[in-house]
């Protein structure tokens, strides 16, 4: 530590020297006069100064106000050694920016106890200067970190306009970085395909998983594929790259080119809402999976809900940050009570806009900020006029056919591995997703009544869908003799996609799934859906071999 001994008498200046001295105070610089006292501690750069008050030429309080101006932020203790002994004087030295004072003849432990105290004050001050200096660069490498991620997320996640123009919109972050995602992109059919994911928490750790997710989204919408494959490939992903407490709550979607038909998988997310002014024409489409990034694929289940909507009816879908929103007495707006306020707009304007729902549903709350990233999207049913590209002339004639019998019939993934053989097919981009429809409704009605034998019509509750899937589970288990055979042919130069499912079974009486099976009541059985979706889909549709054989044939202009 060097002290600055600033005092016009010399025996002054030697003894306290000699004192500092013996008090292990070696290095000291001394000064007769104010201006040597001020260059002094310009040239030294001195940690703590003892000054005289009385002085010729500049006094004591001349030179603290001078080097108090000079001195660094870095606390510098000024001590003056004064023979004044009036209170004024006294106040005088604290004003001028001493710190303290020590009245001649002075005392040497005193002295030297409070010169201690006050370079123990300074150097903890140089400590915390050091710290907070650590601290602004490390904020501000954060800063330049956070800007470059920012830089990166606003080119990496962009949905293009004239596809997003078919929503109404919203997205909050509860921080900088936003948890929740929405994506769109056209399909090769002229529809649209979307995704809403709610990531574990807010913040950048959450919004990192978005970036894999999006290009993987991107990929798969441009090869027209089902929302069965885009959900297991997105749950791949994120099983891969995400640690294993945090995982993505999605809606999957994809909406046809009339833009009246909506494929919907749910995972982990609030319920999906298609307004109306009433309770009973309001229907609501709860998530019926868990959240990607959870269950590997073996326990992925990829079933996913058909909405229809009539002419400019709207799909609501939001993350549970809206519904989450409380009031001073921490009670949540929750489910209900935001479908009261779409009900409230809907009589009020006739439709749902995304801006004024949130306003809504923001006002229910007592803070200003939110505690969770939201996301409202809005869809209005109507054709998209999304042109697409199409040269499926070029494509190659094909015919893929595959024979299944019992031991492949047990593969959990057989399934999956038979969709991803169709998808080798040329000419079925226009058409994949919904191709990939019709085969899985075939495949596990050949499997499920052809082979199996299992009756739908237990599947009347959640009771009976437990006893028909546990009868399932037994009877592929103990299966030992069966047989499916599929075809696909291809003919892109026609429009063309002809697919073949034949099973072993004793047959199917197809032509009763033409129309939806209803109660008498007029509500829809939990069952018997499969077939009319097949009718509706397919250019014809026709069956062979008492219903052991089923052809359906599709047109790629769809």
């Amino acid at each position: 530590m060097k002290i600055l001994i600033v005092d016009d008498e010399s025996i002054n200046r030697t003894l306290l020297a000699n004192m500092l001295y013996n008090a292990d105070y070696k290095d000291c610089v001394e000064a007769a006069n104010g201006v040597d006292a001020i260059e002094l501690f310009v040239e030294e750069k001195p940690d703590l100064v003892l000054l005289d008050v009385v002085m010729p030429g500049l006094s004591g309080f001349d030179v603290a106000s001078k080097i108090r101006n000079l001195a660094d932020e870095t606390y510098l203790p000024i001590l003056f050694i004064t023979a004044l002994e009036d209170n004024e004087s006294l106040v005088r030295c604290l004003e001028v920016g001493g710190n303290d004072f020590a009245t001649k003849p002075f005392d040497r432990h005193i002295l030297t106890a409070k010169i201690r105290a006050h370079l123990q004050i300074r150097a903890l001050s140089d400590r915390i200067e050091q710290q907070n200096k650590t601290l602004r660069l490390f904020n501000q490498r954060v800063e330049r970190e956070h800007a470059i991620v920012e830089h990166i997320f606003s080119h990496a996640i962009v949905n293009r306009p004239e596809v997003l123009s078919h929503f109404d919109c919203l997205l909050k972050p509860a921080e900088t970085f936003n948890g929740d995602l929405f994506l769109c992109e056209a399909s090769p059919s002229g529809g649209i395909y979307f995704v809403v994911g709610d990531f574990t928490g807010h913040g950048l750790a959450s919004a990192i998983g978005a970036l894999p997710v999006t290009r993987a989204f991107r990929e798969l919408a441009q090869q027209g594929v089902s929302i069965a494959e885009i959900t297991s490939e997105l749950n791949r992903i994120l099983l891969t790259f995400l640690p294993s407490d945090m995982f993505m709550a999605a809606v999957i979607g994809e909406i046809n080119a009339a833009g009246n038909r909506v494929n919907l998988w749910q995972g982990g997310m609030p319920e999906v809402v298609v307004p109306a002014k009433t309770d009973i024409a309001l229907r609501t489409i709860p998530s019926r999976h868990m959240a990607l990034g959870i269950l590997d694929e073996s326990e992925l289940n990829t079933d996913y809900d058909t909405i229809n909507l009539g002419h400019n009816e709207q799909l609501v879908i939001y993350s549970d940050g809206l519904i989450e929103i409380a009031d001073a007495n921490g009670e949540m707006l929750q489910e209900e009570g935001l479908t009261n306020i779409i009900k409230a707009q809907m009589q009020e304007q006739g439709k749902v806009d995304a801006q004024s729902l949130f306003r809504q549903a923001k006002a229910h709350g007592s803070s200003s900020t939110l505690s969770d990233d939201v996301t409202l999207v809005v869809f209005n049913a109507k054709p998209t006029n999304i042109s697409t590209f199409r040269n499926a002339s070029e494509g190659l004639p094909s015919v893929h056919e595959i024979a299944l019998n019992a031991s492949h019939l047990k593969q959990p993934d057989i399934l999956q591995r038979i969709l991803q053989l169709a998808g080798q097919c040329e000419g079925i981009q226009n058409i994949r997703s919904v191709l990939y429809t019709v085969l899985t409704e075939l495949f596990n009605n050949a499997l499920d009544h052809g082979i199996l034998k299992l009756e739908s019509k237990v599947k009347t509750d959640s009771e009976g869908f437990h006893q028909y899937y546990a009868e399932r589970d037994a009877s592929l288990k103990a299966l030992s003799h069966g047989r499916i055979n599929i075809r696909i042919e291809s003919l892109p130069s026609e429009g063309k996609v002809l697919l073949q499912v034949q099973d072993s079974g004793e047959g199917f009486s197809w032509d009763r799934g033409r129309t939806l099976s209803v109660q008498n009541n007029g509500q829809e059985l939990s069952h018997g859906r499969g077939l009319p979706l097949i009718h509706a889909l397919c250019e014809k549709v026709w069956f062979e071999d008492g219903g052991k054989k089923v052809l359906c044939l599709l047109d790629t202009e769809y």
